[in-house]
């Protein structure tokens, strides 16, 4: 099978973490042209040093540039509250070696898009800050993007508002843009994701685990998880892994396609992705395939092969 061009938009933020060691894990099935950071989970500095980090452990090779500091019109919104206070708290990387390709996000994305020998489908898992401009500034990258697999969005609750997801709430103004491109859209909201959790128990097994990859992720899941267990959670959701595991094994999720409006207001709903979910009441097209159930026994056999597989690389 021929592998699908990606490129990834994120604020590693753990989950983010979590996504590309899926995405890195399946390269026989993901060529990733490159991955680009974007104001979220922390400040634009911190989520950059942080892959800086994470591919120096890792030795790993990725074209990788940083993007927008800010979104398109309000203030930085971030989540240091989940995160930590550097995004990615829990395992003590080394200082970062690794080199940024470029310091111009948009134009690298545009620059990969272009350059590709064939379509790509780009796979943001922060706010789509970055995606909302590359459309507004080249908009002629629309014609070689084949799908946009996104984290981000609620069909009917957030867990930034009680109407709006972080990522959407973050910037609306960008995710307009995106929703309303014209390009198929997967969108990964909290329906699916909330669904697609890890537990204490699986936790402590990567803790236990020999390998250097695993024993790294269980450390910052624990920490991220921190948050959700003072409130009383006990299986805490991996948000990002979602938008990158439909691409490797959409056959274990179930969706609807809705037409999605996104709430840009300054008022209660802003950043809401507004879903026309009333059967005598849809006029227009779907713009999105949302994903509603996932298989979590295989999410999570999926999840844990890849690591254990980044454990072998890193012993080579």
């Amino acid at each position: 099978m021929e592998k699908r061009n990606v490129l990834i938009d994120c604020d590693p933020g753990v989950d983010d973490v979590m996504a590309l060691l899926l995405a890195l894990a399946n390269q026989d099935k993901l060529n990733i042209l490159g991955v680009t950071t974007v104001s979220g989970n922390q400040t634009l500095a911190k989520v950059t040093k942080n892959i800086r980090k994470l591919w120096t452990f890792l030795r790993a090779e990725i074209p990788t540039a940083c993007g927008a500091s800010k979104p398109i019109i309000k203030e930085p919104l971030h989540g240091g509250e989940i995160h930590g206070e550097s995004g990615m708290d829990g395992w003590d990387f080394p200082e970062p070696v690794f080199q940024l390709e470029s310091d111009n996000g948009i134009v690298f994305l545009k620059d990969k898009i272009m350059e590709s020998k064939g379509k790509v489908t780009l796979v943001p898992t922060g706010p789509l800050t970055n995606i909302g401009l590359l459309f507004s500034v080249f908009p002629e990258t629309k014609e070689k993007i084949e799908l946009i697999s996104l984290m981000g969005g609620s069909i009917f609750s957030g867990n930034r508002t009680p109407f709006a997801e972080f990522n959407i709430y973050a910037d609306p103004e960008a995710a307009k843009i995106v929703f309303d491109s014209g390009i198929p859209i997967v969108m990964s909201g909290l329906e699916v994701t909330n669904k697609a959790t890890i537990d204490d128990e699986e936790i402590d097994e990567l803790l236990a685990s020999g390998g250097i990859v695993s024993k790294m992720s269980g450390s910052l899941l624990n920490s991220y998880t921190n948050f959700h267990r003072s409130k009383g959670f006990h299986a805490y959701p991996l948000h990002d892994v979602v938008s990158i595991m439909y691409l490797i094994k959409p056959e274990i999720f179930e969706g609807r396609d809705y037409r999605i409006e996104i709430d840009t207001s300054m008022g209660v709903y802003r950043g809401r992705t507004a879903a026309d979910t009333g059967e005598l009441m849809k006029h227009d097209p779907s713009n999105a395939f949302v994903l509603m159930e996932v298989d979590r026994e295989e999410f999570m056999k999926t999840f844990f092969h890849a690591l254990k597989e980044l454990d072998k690389s890193m012993k080579q």
